[in-house]
Order: C-alpha cells, then structure tokens, then sequence
C-alpha cells in the first residue's frame, strides 16, 4: 500500500513487516494524513511477529509531531506486547533539528530498536 507524497506530506509505503515515511509533513489536517497511515500501520503490525520502521523526514510542524508522538507510543506498545520493532530515524548530516527530534523521540521509546542514521 503506498501514499504518494504530495506538497505537505511525506511518501509512505508499507510493506509485509515495513513502514517506510520519508518527505516533509505539515499537512492543513493532520487528521485526514495520520488516519490512514495508524490504520495500516496497526494492520501489519497485528500480522508481524517483527516490524521495522524507515523514517526519512525533511521538516514537519506541531501539528506533525504530536502525530508522531502518537505513532511512536502505538509503537512501544505494540514492542512491550512482544512485537518486536526497529525503526530507523534517518536525517541529513547537516540536519541539526531532524537529529535532535530523532533523540526526543528515541527517549521516549523503552521496547523500541531505535537507530538515528545519518545520511549525506
């Protein structure tokens, strides 16, 4: 299943045990981008006895990162239920802001594989 990436939203695919979201997310109704991609992401992960995540994002808003936060507890849990789940948050070398968002994120994760990937 793919979201193709539009102006304000990143690309998403999933794949049998893989969720890959790389772009830019500030979308004008973050419910009508996040329903979708926590729909999908809660089938695969229901079917997955191992799930990775790729993430790859360039910016994203407020509004963004409360969804993401959200992702990523639906993450944990399903890790502390005995998924077990990488996700692999990429940034750009010079993206001091996507690095540190990655960190926040990462802290926040207890079940979680977290790797931060810098890219050139």
């Amino acid at each position: 299943m793919k979201i193709p990436a539009t102006s304000r939203t990143p690309a998403v695919e999933f794949l049998p045990g893989l969720c890959t979201i790389k772009g830019e997310c500030y979308p004008e109704d973050i419910t009508e981008f996040s329903t979708p991609v926590i729909g999908h992401l809660k089938e695969g992960i229901s079917t997955s006895e191992e799930y990775k995540v790729e993430i790859e994002l360039y910016y994203f808003n407020s509004s963004s990162a409360k969804f993401f936060y959200d992702f990523f507890e639906f993450l944990d849990e399903s890790a502390s239920e005995g998924t077990k789940i990488e996700v692999v948050w990429r940034h750009r070398e010079d993206d001091d802001t996507m690095e540190e968002a990655g960190e926040e994120f990462e802290e926040d994760l207890e079940h979680v594989n977290f790797t931060l990937e810098s890219i050139g």
